[in-house]
């Protein structure tokens, strides 16, 4: 009769316990890793220099807990050392992450750091990283990483060299050979970095058969087929669009549906809205939208652009240039967009809450914007309205070394 009564009150007790964790523990299906690209040996970079700002003691990349339900953020943790992670990208599967690396010790002009590009498998438990390979970009001063649909293919910009480079996924996740290589050539009017291509950033269109190329340094959004069964590139006919003279094309994203897509130019901060005729591969011009106030008498480069998951909002962000006393705008632009034509109507210009807002993301609920800001060190979260657009500071954010590029991915429950 004793023994029964025991064995009674352990399983009340471990009932207990369990009704305990499950009101303390948040459900997983909320729950990301938020990984964190950095500088590891200075402050503050552009266009491949640094700038004196301050020496950046970040170790490599970084991943936080992110709850989506709630909003809170984990306290960051190193998920890998490496150098100079400055842009990363996931597989569509989740189990891998890719980052390019510019080498701050390589010989030669301030644009042609040599550079690599590396392979990690996620572990999905913890977040931590480990290293499959490293190789080279076949590029110097590698500033954008993507991938295709398919993840069999990642895509690299090269902005010292002015050129584009996939390389294959092999099964395990490691990078294989090359498939395209696409060197740009031209210049336009800005004397100072248009003298020749910078490559900013390569992505592929929603159906994953055209990749778009924006070249800073020749005023030119680029547009490439490409052959997922091969990974080769492509040029259609016509092979690319303008922007504004001296507007420098930094980064570009689609809409869902791919019958928009919207190019910001970081040099005169306007984003360019293009008509996408998938059929033959051609961007039409039909709006240019003002991403900062005419009045504002600082200095100003545009740097990230994202569509929010329901379609309706664009965001971009605004920073100040390369020097510490020269005032800049540290703001998230928020803009609805037309559903029918695809043209934007300015909602709001949103302070960050930090210094040269670099890069930011949309969390995959579309929830919450998380702002990195380069300078200043911090992670600022900002509660997303989803029928306006509008963005309130939350009132949580993280410290991170010279945060300068977030990815997330969904924890496995």
């Amino acid at each position: 009769m004793r023994r029964i009564r025991y064995a009674f009150c352990f399983v009340i007790a471990l009932g207990l316990a369990v009704i305990a964790v499950g009101q303390t523990a948040p459900a997983q299906g909320n729950d990301f890793f938020m990984y964190i690209g950095t500088y590891t040996g200075f402050k503050y970079v552009h266009h491949s220099k640094p700038y004196g700002l301050g020496e950046s003691h970040s170790k490599g990349i970084y991943v936080s807990r992110f709850h989506a339900a709630t909003g809170e953020l984990g306290e960051p943790e190193l998920a890998t050392e490496t150098i100079n992670p400055s842009f990363l990208t996931i597989s569509p599967n989740h189990k891998f992450l890719y980052a390019v690396s510019e080498d701050p010790t390589s010989v030669g002009p301030p644009l042609d750091h040599s550079s690599y590009v590396s392979a990690f498998a996620i572990d999905p438990a913890t977040g931590k990283l480990r290293l499959l390979n490293t190789v080279p970009a076949s590029g110097t001063s590698t500033c954008f990483i993507s991938m295709d649909k398919t993840g069999k293919y990642v895509m690299m910009a090269n902005f010292g060299s002015g050129s584009v480079t996939v390389a294959r996924v092999k099964e395990d996740g490691s990078l294989g050979k090359l498939t395209a290589f696409i060197q740009d050539v031209g210049h336009s009017v800005n004397p100072s970095i248009q003298t020749e291509a910078h490559t900013h950033s390569i992505v592929v269109s929603p159906d994953n058969r055209y990749a778009i190329v924006s070249d800073l340094g020749i005023d030119k959004v680029l547009v490439f087929r490409f052959d997922a069964q091969t990974g080769k590139l492509s040029p259609p006919d016509p092979p690319f669009a303008t922007v504004y003279p001296g507007g420098g094309p930094r980064h570009f994203t689609f809409d869902q549906a791919g019958k928009f897509g919207y190019q910001l130019s970081e040099m005169n901060g306007i984003v360019d809205v293009f008509a996408f005729d998938s059929s033959r591969g051609t961007l039409t011009g039909i709006q240019r939208a003002q991403t900062i106030p005419h009045d504002f008498f600082g200095e100003n480069h545009s740097a990230e652009i994202e569509i929010h998951p329901n379609g309706k909002f664009l965001y971009e962000s605004n920073r100040r240039t390369v020097s510490e006393f020269v005032r800049g705008p540290e703001t998230i632009g928020v803009f609805a967009i037309d559903p029918a034509n695809g043209t934007l109507s300015l909602v709001e210009q949103t302070p960050t809450g930090g210094v040269m807002p670099r890069n930011f993301k949309i969390d995959p609920t579309g929830a919450y914007l998380l702002a990195a800001n380069e300078v200043s060190n911090n992670i600022v979260e900002f509660k997303i309205d989803n029928s306006t657009g509008r963005l309130t500071k939350t009132g949580k954010e993280i410290t991170v070394d010279t945060p300068v590029c977030l990815q997330f991915v969904p924890v496995q429950p």
